[in-house]
């Protein structure tokens, strides 16, 4: 396969790891969540916390309240044959609940950097290691 193309087709399937990523957490489906990661995979919030394995990110997804919004964007991604690092935006949302008054609108909570090391499987790419660096802490 054409280089080019190769590296455009590996961009888009990384990208769509990442919003799959974003959705899975965000809807709390911690199952679909934890299939983004490799089986021993690891996501990290720097100086605050690190969660281990797909069961363990599962378990992190079940404890989650309702109402968190990622957004990612600005992404460079750099594929070397089988690995790939990704280091993309973060915006932090909460979104009102059901119970909220009327008009109640999402805000914005905090911002910062993912920085992903990502491996490609035979089920397609899926992050190794995520390190989120918030710019207000966790």
């Amino acid at each position: 396969m054409d280089a080019d193309v190769r590296w455009l087709i590996d961009r888009t399937q990384i990208r769509e790891l990442t919003a799959r990523y974003n959705r899975c957490f965000d809807d709390g489906d911690p199952d679909g969540f934890a299939a983004t990661f490799t089986e021993d995979g690891v996501m990290e919030v720097e100086g605050t916390f690190r969660v281990d394995g797909r069961t363990a990110l599962a378990e992190m997804v079940r404890r989650t309240p309702h109402g968190v919004v990622h957004v990612t964007v600005d992404a460079t991604v750099e594929v070397d044959g089988d690995t790939a690092v990704q280091d993309v935006k973060l915006l932090v949302l909460a979104r009102p609940g059901p119970e909220a008054a009327a008009g109640a609108k999402s805000k914005l909570t905090n911002s910062g950097r993912y920085h992903d090391e990502l491996v490609r499987t035979p089920d397609g790419w899926r992050f190794r290691h995520r390190t989120a660096v918030l710019d207000g802490g966790f």
